[in-house]
């Protein structure tokens, strides 16, 4: 009965595994006494405690107290990732879970201590099929958690609760000590079992992740699965492919020294054949580095140190002197954050010291090891496989470690079918059964070992592959000055075209070619092909926190096409963003998407946070700067809408610019003209009125406009390349608008001020006057020679001009369709998706606000009499209806400003086109031949936008 259960559960007679072994028959009456039961039951269980879940312990439990009727016993449940659960500080009985990463030594220790130990053989059994069937679930890409409990007594109970209600109730540190409780009574746990749930992976993930990696975009898979799971996903996702094995770099869960001698070798080997050259020998040795950023860097530390030794001071003597309100211990503080801030100093070095450090460091990595007793065993190993011709020093590669979950299951699997044989043996013997296995398998691993490449300490011939660009391979002379002054295409502007190659680069290629000659399909994949790092997250805790380490880290990780990081915490997560973050200059603009609340700090320390709105939670969604509902979504985000918005955001900065930095150059050449006396060419509600006549055509241009098809970009993310490299904002391209920011001022200025500016030189009326001969006597009614007319009429000159410049600019006019509205329902699109934006925004919103403000201002001054007012009064009539020359002036003025530009951007396009123009020409002929077939099959195009 129950009530016989809970008396041995509360007096000790009975352990969870005899209860467990007990109650677990398939038999309708229970060894001890219990029925089973068809109905069901109401039972209200107590909550003491919940640990929650964090990166370092990689588990939760929960502290419960049963029902009255189960003797309110406390009983501790707990879930977590397997390598948290299954360990000997968790784990109530450990004798048989297979420790992968055991040492010989320790696990001779544990032999001995376990020798006179009895274990059942229910408990035996369990153990070692509950890791054989972790490995099975493992190898099928399923999310396993295991599950323990433990039955507390009364005293440890209360005990424990003390303990956690002091921590969750301290001030200070009150997150690591909730950690320290729950990590104190989360021991002696009998393993229940195991869940596995199948992941299954959303529609067009693997297009997706292709598409990123076409389209330039280096993807970091950040997951907390094991090792063989995140394998299997990366197959699956296209992270990885079969053509990256030969080039595969696997870091496992091993000591300090193995983790970092094998990405130690990883870095050299990469030096050894040319895919790191800034740290070959030849560029870290460079004494004085001709780079105008050294001398900026000696600046930038001279003027720390001013400032430091500036504070020193003020606190160490002025402050303390002449000011009493001020404590000597807020002084202490103060130097010694100064102090730290020294130490810190100490830490920032010129890039090329920074990577001779790396490489120095590697060096002695590897060294040290091979003079440690382990590495001289595996060097002996090697030199007689050599010996006996079974294999070369080049063939010498860093073996993947097998992960632990398929050592721990192998063994256990091998276990269980050996002691199939033994059922009648004593637990003394099987023990030894087991031992023996494990130590074959130990042995197995060790002749397996890290393998190492004697040619990697003697560094002095370098292969540098061909995917390495050296200024030896293009001859400079090649460039035109155009090509180094006006393109704006880097491969072009630095001479990097099959155009620019040498004469000795071009006659060793035609030899290649014509005579056939291919490399070695093995060595050239494994060196020159396509490479991916697999590392786990407790091979990171050996690399990072060390500045030297990280960069070694990552320069090795930059190298890859693929990086995938498993059983990381979320903390290192995050840590990897900002390794990313810290170790590449420029600094790159860092994406993070995820769904889940371990992704949290990931997403926040990236530029970009993405979040996945799912049966995860809407932690991540919270957290993130957008949000989708599947990852496939990503495609529209980045590579379509993200490179509109950055397209149209880039054009609105450098029109903004331009169109404010043109009015003011005007008025500045006007200046001169009045001696320097602060007399405005415009009046001054024309200069305030500005930004709101040539705000509608821009915004238009922000909100609408498309450089080239959704469905063209999907077929070519190649476009997006351009938009990773900043094609629309550099220093080239702000230069060019601001020269023809000052081509257009010229203008604007110089064509309109001498036909403007003289007064009585026979000017004739447009409407009235002198053109129809109604008043002679008024002579000087044509004459548009004042200040406030010749403002006003190179004022609209100007506003035309920037509205010109706004449909040069745009990529897609958006002519719409007629008409706009109709009287059917529910046939084609809205009325909103078929209004000529374009038109709309330059034409009314802005030429015809313009026209009509103007004139409404210019009456006003018959209503409202004031300084401002009366001045003006008149004036655009007088300039729109008196004067056929200023009807002139505003046609041809401002397209003569516009066809400097056009000229550029044509001679620009026609002979050093950028990588988008090429594929907006594309696009074009794409265009233009669907409209053929189009028309020849009788079927006409309806689309609005026109590229």
């Amino acid at each position: 009965s129950d009530a016989s259960v809970v008396e041995k559960i509360k007096n000790r007679s009975i352990t969870e595994e005899e209860l467990a072994a007990d109650t677990a028959s398939p038999a309708g009456v229970l060894g001890l006494g219990i029925t089973h039961s068809l109905g069901t039951r109401e039972e209200v269980w107590e909550i003491l405690a919940v640990n929650k879940f964090d990166s370092t312990r990689k588990r939760m439990s929960i502290l419960l107290r049963s029902p009255p009727e189960l003797g309110s016993i406390p009983i501790l449940f707990c879930k977590g990732a397997d390598s948290a659960m299954l360990d000997r500080r968790v784990i109530k009985d450990p004798s048989y879970i297979v420790i992968g990463d055991e040492n010989p030594q320790e696990r001779s220790r544990r032999r001995t201590n376990l020798d006179n130990e009895i274990v059942s053989t229910s408990n035996r059994d369990s153990n070692l099929s509950l890791q054989s069937h972790l490995g099975e679930f493992a190898r099928e890409g399923l999310r396993t958690l295991v599950l323990g409990v433990r039955i507390l007594s009364e005293d440890e109970c209360s005990e424990w609760l003390v303990e956690y209600n002091a921590a969750a109730t301290s001030i200070k540190e009150r997150d690591e000590k909730l950690k320290g409780a729950a990590t104190s009574i989360e021991t002696k746990l009998h393993i229940v079992g195991a869940t596995a749930i199948e992941d299954k992976l959303q529609v067009g993930v693997a297009d997706t992740i292709e598409l990123l990696g076409r389209a330039g975009i280096k993807l970091w898979v950040l997951t907390g699965d094991k090792r063989e799971t995140a394998k299997e996903i990366g197959y699956a996702t296209n992270v990885l492919t079969p053509k990256m094995r030969p080039g595969l770099i696997e870091v496992a869960k091993a000591t300090k020294e193995e983790v970092r001698t094998r990405m130690a070798m990883a870095f050299l080997k990469l030096v050894k054949f040319g895919k790191l050259p800034n740290y070959q020998t030849s560029s870290i040795n460079e004494t004085k580095p001709k780079t105008i950023g050294a001398l900026f860097f000696k600046i930038g530390k001279g003027w720390r140190f001013f400032k430091r030794e500036i504070r020193r001071f003020w606190h160490r003597y002025v402050k303390v002197l002449w000011t009493q309100s001020s404590p000597l211990a807020q002084e202490d503080q103060a130097l010694m954050a100064i102090i730290e801030e020294e130490e810190k100093e100490t830490k920032i070095l010129q890039p090329i010291e920074r990577r001779r450090n790396v490489r120095n460091r590697a060096d002695k990595i590897v060294r040290d090891y091979l003079n440690s007793p382990q590495g001289m065993s595996q060097r002996r190993t090697h030199l007689r496989k050599e010996a006996d011709d079974e294999i070369t020093i080049e063939e010498m590669d860093m073996p993947s470690r097998k992960p632990d979950i398929f050592e721990k299951a192998d063994s256990a699997r091998a276990l269980l079918m050996k002691g199939q044989d033994f059922q009648n043996d004593s637990s003394q013997e099987y023990r030894q059964l087991a031992f023996t296995d494990l130590a074959k398998h130990a042995e197995q691993d060790e002749e397996r070992g890290l393998s190492f490449d004697e040619d990697l300490l003697s560094m002095k011939t370098i292969s540098v592959s061909n995917d390495i660009v050296n200024n030896e391979d293009f001859d400079m002379r090649k460039r035109t000055t155009f090509e180094r002054f006006f393109s704006t295409d880097k491969a072009v502007r630095h001479g990097r075209l099959l155009k620019h190659l040498s004469p000795r680069k071009v006659k060793d290629n035609k030899t290649d070619e014509e005579l056939g000659q291919e490399k070695d399909s093995e060595t050239d994949q494994k060196h020159n092909g396509p490479r991916a790092l697999i590392i786990e997250g407790d091979a990171l805790e050996q690399l990072l926190g060390d500045i030297e380490l990280e960069e070694l880290l990552f320069a090795v990780a930059n190298t890859c096409d693929s990086v995938i990081a498993c059983r990381v915490s979320p903390a290192q997560k995050a840590q990897l963003v900002q390794l990313v973050r810290r170790n590449i200059n420029p600094e790159p603009v860092t994406l993070a998407i995820g769904d889940g609340a371990n992704d949290v700090g990931m997403i926040q320390e990236a530029h970009v946070g993405v979040g996945i709105s799912g049966k995860e939670g809407q932690q991540a969604v919270n957290a993130s700067d957008f949000s989708i509902a599947q990852f496939r979504f990503l495609q529209e985000l980045i590579l379509i809408h993200g490179r509109w918005n950055f397209l149209r955001l880039s054009t609105v900065i450098l029109y903004t610019f331009y169109k404010n930095a043109v009015m003011v150059f005007c008025m500045i050449v006007y200046f001169g003209y009045t001696l320097y006396s602060g007399t405005l060419l415009f009046d001054q509600w024309l200069v305030s009125s500005f930004n709101i006549v040539s705000f509608a055509p821009i915004t238009i241009l922000g909100i609408f406009d498309r450089c080239l098809d959704k469905t063209y970009v999907k077929k070519h993310p190649e476009v997006y390349a351009p938009t990773r490299s900043n094609e629309i904002i550099t220093g080239r391209t702000v230069t060019r608008w601001g020269v023809f920011g000052i081509i257009h001022m010229f203008t604007l200025y110089y064509l309109s001020m001498p036909a403007l500016g003289t007064v009585g030189s026979s000017a004739s009326s447009a409407f009235f006057g002198l053109m129809k001969n109604n008043d002679r006597q008024r002579p000087g009614d044509g004459e548009i020679g004042d200040l406030k007319t010749v403002g006003f009429i190179i004022f609209t000159c100007l506003v035309l001009l920037v509205t010109y410049k706004v449909l040069l600019e745009s990529n897609s006019i958006i002519v719409g369709q007629w008409p706009a509205c109709r009287c059917q329902k529910d046939k084609g699109e809205g009325w909103s998706s078929r209004l000529a934006y374009t038109w709309i925004g330059c034409l009314f919103l802005s030429v015809l606000v313009y026209v009509i403000g103007m004139y409404l201002f210019s009456f006003s001054g018959q209503r409202i009499e004031n300084q401002y007012t009366i001045a003006f009064l008149g004036t655009v009539s007088h300039a729109f209806e008196m004067s056929a020359r200023s009807w002139m002036i505003i046609i041809f003025v401002p397209l003569t400003g516009i066809v400097f530009d056009m000229a550029g951007k044509l001679f620009g396009n026609l002979f050093y086109p950028t990588q988008t123009q090429i594929h907006r020409e594309n696009f074009a002929k794409m265009n233009m031949k669907d409209e053929n077939r189009g028309r020849e099959e009788g079927i006409s195009s309806d689309d609005s936008y026109t590229a």
